[in-house]
């Protein structure tokens, strides 16, 4: 066990007994040193009942960060069991993107109450960050930043960032704008630091810098960061004025976030399902996968009904129908994640999917060669019947190349149809690979019975 799991353990252990003993004082004393995510790790292990309590003793700025960093049970939780007026006051601590994404997830009411409790100025930025889709770079950005006009001077941009200190965190970049807001350019802070002070902001800026339009998929956001190794980007309209700025722990979050959904989305359940969701829910969000699912799983009952004289005549061929449907679904699966994956991160377009595919295929043929040997070798010597290794070679052989190339099929086809390639796709393949696989497999059989007279 490592010495933070140790550490983390023992804080647990000592938050129970203080709970246990009512002794509010010596919390408040624990959660005083602590970062707020390791606040809300504690929090998130606790019972219902008490996280309401123990997060009440947090201080409003704390209350504010802790919040953020709550699983998604404990903050739904939380939310409903808060105050509006306290509600109000841990949000008015948050940065806006924080303050829009907690605004987001309250009722109609709540929302409502808070957007008219809070500070005009506040309510404005928030509601218009609203207007922005959640997966989009407006959707993640935030309103807070340091701009100067394109006359202005290293000195000029130095007061900027001094005046701001107390209103914006992780300053890691100056924007310059023009007298109707449009981005010129960006200063990263070390140039404001290192340079002269009344050398000219234009003759600092930074042209390797981009900036994103608001309604950039929060991914290819991600993207951008990790080509350029950028921690701030700049946000800007049709016109290109500047609206907001990305930082690289909104970029961190939207990874996470769109990883998260893949996975889900992957296995046929919603991105907010978890395992600690109301069991209504979950059923409801599981079950009409789970029905396609037995749709598609009676296509193989079918196939296997429709050989039921092949099978009657030689019975071996039970042993191995799951090794050859599995193999095939295993190849497929290995594909579809790297498919996947590479659309995700960018790296597979329509451009070079035939590239793509053909690499694929080949790996197919080899790896269907390579495991059709070995288990007709098996079957073989298993068995003792020769024509039963050879119709097992040759139904993996092609079982494994078209389950590598309908994995590669599949998240392409959802792509070109405007779907998530992730969306139930793991379902779609299995339910073709068990089928196919069953069809290769007991046909073979079929033609070589007969073509042998067994």
């Amino acid at each position: 066990m490592t010495k933070a799991k140790k550490k983390e353990l023992t804080a647990l252990e000592t938050l129970k007994d203080l709970i246990s003993r009512n002794r509010e004082f010596d919390i408040i004393d624990l959660f005083s040193d602590m970062h707020p995510a390791d606040i809300a790790d504690l929090i998130d292990e606790l019972e219902e009942e008490d996280r309401l309590h123990l997060f009440s003793l947090l201080d409003v700025d704390k209350a504010s960060d802790v919040i953020l960093e709550l699983s998604d049970t404990s903050r739904e939780q939380l939310i409903e069991d808060l105050s509006n007026e306290k509600l109000t006051d841990i949000i008015e601590e948050m940065d806006s993107d924080d303050k829009a994404d907690i605004i987001a997830e309250l009722s109609d009411d709540q929302a409502k109450a808070v957007l008219e409790a809070i500070e005009p100025e506040e309510s404005q930025e928030v509601q218009e960050l609203l207007k922005y889709a959640d997966d989009t770079a407006g959707g993640i950005m935030q309103s807070e930043l340091v701009s100067v006009r394109k006359d202005a001077t290293i000195n000029d941009a130095f007061q900027a960032v001094a005046d701001a200190k107390d209103e914006i965190e992780n300053i890691h970049n100056i924007f310059v704008v023009d007298e109707t807001d449009k981005l010129i350019g960006t200063v990263p802070l070390q140039s404001i630091i290192t340079t002269k002070r009344f050398t000219p902001i234009l003759d600092v800026i930074d042209e390797d810098i981009p900036s994103v339009p608001h309604d950039m998929d929060q991914e290819e956001v991600a993207r951008l960061f990790k080509k350029y190794d950028l921690v701030s980007i700049g946000v800007v309209d049709n016109q290109q004025r500047l609206l907001g700025r990305i930082t690289i722990d909104d970029v961190v979050d939207a990874i996470q976030e769109e990883t998260s959904e893949d996975i889900y989305r992957i296995a046929g359940l919603g991105e907010d399902d978890t395992v600690f969701n109301n069991t209504t829910e979950s059923v409801k969000k599981r079950l009409p996968w789970l029905y396609l699912n037995l749709i598609t799983a009676l296509a193989s009952v079918l196939v296997i009904g429709f050989f039921e004289e092949t099978i009657k005549l030689m019975v071996a061929l039970v042993f191995f129908m799951p090794v050859v449907a599995g193999l095939g679904g295993n190849a497929g699966s290995q594909t579809l994640t790297l498919i996947v994956r590479g659309m995700a991160l960018g790296e597979i377009t329509f451009e070079n999917a035939k590239r793509a595919l053909f690499r694929q295929i080949t790996v197919g043929i080899a790896n269907g060669v390579a495991v059709g040997i070995v288990i007709g070798i098996i079957a073989y010597f298993w068995k003792g019947i020769p024509i039963l290794g050879l119709i097992l070679g040759l139904a993996m052989i092609i079982s494994i190349f078209t389950g590598t190339l309908v994995g590669a099929l599949i998240p392409l086809a959802l792509k070109r149809l405007r779907l998530d390639p992730a969306l139930g796709s793991h379902i779609f393949l299995t339910a073709f690979t068990d089928a196919f696989g069953f069809l290769t497999f007991l046909g073979l059989a079929t033609v070589f019975l007969k073509l042998f007279h067994l």
